[in-house]
């Protein structure tokens, strides 16, 4: 919870549109921005819809607020908000790892399938990231209900290679009931104790 807040501040800031603050312009004024925005964000959900790990990175690295925004928004379409947040794996920066976690940890537990979806896409790609916290934000889902969602931990948890992740992988494997996520606690546990 004391990461949650603390990232709270960074949250906000990554979100505030570039303009925020700034005057809003009455139609017919010459408000071409808000137009070029609304045509940006299509380009970017449009690429989403067909994109390949290489159009993902590229969507990382050049409209990263667009695929948080994207992520973000409830009226979207649940596949689009899941590779928004897959593509953010990518974007290898403090900005984009802050956001997976504050996403991750605001919707744990997730409530319905939608969130369930969503947490996993996030939680795997701060795997891919292999940020700093990666544990301690991932790890939660590992005592979740849903058997998918605790397999995407263990994803999560195998991909960061870190450590600290052997001990809450071995508490869920002593208890593990599922032979999937069985199988994947125990490949993920090979990755994190392998030596480097």
């Amino acid at each position: 919870m004391t990461a949650a807040i603390i990232h709270v501040g960074l949250l906000l800031a990554a979100l505030a549109p570039p303009d925020a603050g700034a005057p809003a312009r009455a139609p017919g004024d010459g408000g071409a921005g808000a137009s070029a925005k609304v045509s940006a964000r299509a380009e970017v959900e449009t690429a989403l819809g067909k994109a390949g790990g290489a159009e993902l990175q590229r969507l990382a690295a050049t409209a990263q607020a667009t695929l948080m925004m994207i992520a973000s928004d409830r009226s979207t379409a649940e596949t689009l908000r899941a590779r928004a947040l897959s593509a953010l794996a990518y974007a290898r920066n403090l900005r984009a790892q802050t956001y997976l976690e504050n996403f991750v940890v605001g919707r744990t537990p997730p409530l319905d399938a939608t969130d369930r979806v969503l947490v996993r896409h996030a939680a795997v790609a701060l795997g891919w990231q292999g940020d700093a916290r990666l544990v301690e934000t991932v790890a939660p889902l590992l005592d979740n209900a849903d058997a998918d969602v605790r397999l995407d931990a263990a994803i999560a948890l195998g991909l960061g290679r870190t450590r600290s992740a052997e001990a809450p992988l071995r508490a869920r494997l002593a208890t593990e009931t599922d032979a999937a996520v069985r199988r994947q606690i125990e490949a993920s546990l090979k990755a994190v104790t392998a030596p480097r």
